[in-house]
């Protein structure tokens, strides 16, 4: 189904570093996420060791959220090295 989305910043940034690391398009990488969060809100109802965050996402308890600028600071340091001379 093609439909046009108003995504925010965060929310593009981390579907565009999805499909670039998996090698897949935008469009892809929107539907494993949107999957991962529904399938992950079923099942982490009935999960001891699941914790919500305050975006109501599940996260796994003691283990550190990567945020929207951590994936900002691997995007550039990743086309640190792209651009690298050699």
């Amino acid at each position: 189904m093609r439909i046009t989305v108003r995504l925010d910043e965060d929310v593009y940034t981390v579907a565009l570093a999805l499909a670039q690391s998996e090698r897949i398009s935008i469009a892809e990488a929107i539907n494993r996420l949107v999957r991962r969060g529904v399938e992950d809100r079923s099942s982490a109802a009935h999960d001891p060791l699941r914790k919500r965050t305050a975006s109501s996402f599940p996260t796994s308890a003691g283990k550190r959220l990567i945020t929207a600028r951590d994936v900002e600071h691997i995007d550039a340091a990743e086309d640190e090295r792209v651009f690298e001379p050699k």
